[in-house]
């Protein structure tokens, strides 16, 4: 995880910049998810796995701001980013760490994540979900906003080179350009219907996709038991 943290720790001022140019479906990706979790009315705990500049957390904040947030993030420089979004705020806290490594000390009544799982091979990310699966309280809801390899290989060339295409049209500079391609080398996307298998295997009894904009989706989990 060392080359994603130092990509990251370098991107992270002009981080929140760049999105609605990088996700062509940027206001929907982030809010398709909102309506799910307004039905979570006791809903009180929220861990954001690789928070980043936390916006994904601030579009949940601003229709649900009695929750309390944990985000965690192996970059410090986008945390700190973070922090200076929510400064002031005392139903936030803010951990350094490798999201990938261990199991979720604490329980949670909402977790989500927003472009950091594809970061991680295979047998992590269902390491990793079996761990948010066990640290969900009963009723609680995953949602994760991500990218994931095409269903078929020409699918999969198809969203690569339409997103590329749609970036260098974007009116980013070209530094920022560069970056994103450089970027996007340390992906490892899966299949949507391999994650929402890997989701099955970890004990969702409720999962499915609620979003798609090409390889951008909100894959949603409820742990009913």
């Amino acid at each position: 995880m060392h080359n994603i943290k130092e990509q990251f720790d370098n991107i992270s001022k002009q981080y929140d910049e760049q999105r609605k140019h990088l996700i062509p479906c940027f206001y929907d990706f982030y809010t398709s998810c909102l309506p799910i979790i307004d039905t979570l009315s006791t809903a009180k705990n929220v861990l954001d796995i690789g928070a980043g500049t936390g916006l994904f957390s601030q579009f949940i904040y601003q229709q649900r701001n009695d929750m309390n947030f944990t985000l965690i993030d192996i970059s410090s420089e986008m945390l700190s980013v973070a922090k200076k979004r929510f400064n002031g705020l005392d139903n936030f806290e803010f951990l350094e760490g490798d999201f990938s490594i261990g199991p979720i000390s604490k329980k949670y009544d909402l977790i989500i994540s927003a472009l950091a799982i594809h970061h991680l091979e295979d047998e992590q990310k269902a390491t990793l979900y079996q761990a948010v699966f066990n640290a969900l309280n009963t009723g609680g809801v995953f949602i994760n906003a991500d990218q994931v390899e095409g269903r078929t290989p020409w699918y999969d060339n198809y969203y690569k080179s339409n997103w590329k295409e749609t970036v260098l049209k974007s009116g980013l500079d070209q530094q920022a350009i560069d970056g994103a391609f450089e970027r996007i080398k340390l992906d490892k996307f899966a299949r949507l219907e391999t994650q929402l298998q890997m989701l099955e295997n970890a004990g969702f009894s409720q999962t499915d996709c609620i979003y798609k904009y090409n390889n951008f989706v909100v894959i949603s989990a409820v742990k009913t038991a």
